[in-house]
């Protein structure tokens, strides 16, 4: 009894140490396409969202091979068609998780995650002129939480290299959110759910 006391404090860092010495830490930057956005709003009837690029980066470490988890942070730049081509700019920090079978040099993998979206819409000149006459203003879109379903695989270059082939589906629901000329300020429900192509490059410590 004494000696499975004595080992209860070294159980933990033992195991700390064992997953360490098999952990694989590192980051990872990427370009995106995001595309097929939704659109539908409560209030004005479904935008046209354009397709739009982005990019971003995360850092990631896995303490098993077959499973990693990361955290990042991406950029998305769009355009509403029906709001006179206003830009709208979607920031997603997020946190997720990736599992799957490496097949000799190639991991293939499901996972998940969530986050928390900044976005920004900035009226063009046409949409503030139109809200404007019709006694609206101050545009803006409100940050939400996202949550996201993917699927992916990752080619390894070499010790420290790899690249990596992602589809996303993003679930976002924001609001419109503006003012009248009294100063009263509403709002009207705007899904932004929308996919993802991404490919970056991985680097492992």
């Amino acid at each position: 009894m004494r000696i499975f006391r004595g080992l209860i404090p070294v159980l933990p860092a033992a195991l700390f140490f064992a997953f360490s010495a098999h952990a694989q830490i590192g980051f990872e930057v990427h370009g995106l396409a995001a595309f097929e956005f939704d659109g539908e709003a409560s209030a004005f009837g479904d935008h046209r969202v354009r397709s739009g690029p982005g990019g971003g980066a995360s850092f990631f470490f896995a303490f098993i091979p077959a499973f990693r988890v990361e955290v990042g942070a991406d950029w998305i730049e769009t355009r509403d068609r029906d709001l006179a081509d206003s830009r709208i700019r979607i920031v997603p920090l997020t946190a997720a998780f990736r599992a799957g079978h490496n097949f000799g040099d190639l991991f293939l993998y499901l996972g998940g995650g969530l986050g928390y979206a900044v976005n920004d819409l900035s009226p063009s000149r046409e949409a503030a002129r139109q809200y404007g006459e019709s006694g609206f203003s101050e545009l803006g879109l409100s940050n939400v939480p996202v949550y996201f379903a993917l699927a992916g695989a990752e080619l390894v270059l070499s010790e420290n290299l790899g690249v990596r082939l992602e589809y996303r589906y993003n679930r976002l629901r924001s609001d419109i959110t503006y003012q009248d000329w009294r100063g009263f300020e509403a709002k009207e429900k705007f899904r932004l759910d929308h996919q993802q192509v991404r490919a970056g490059l991985a680097v492992y410590f």
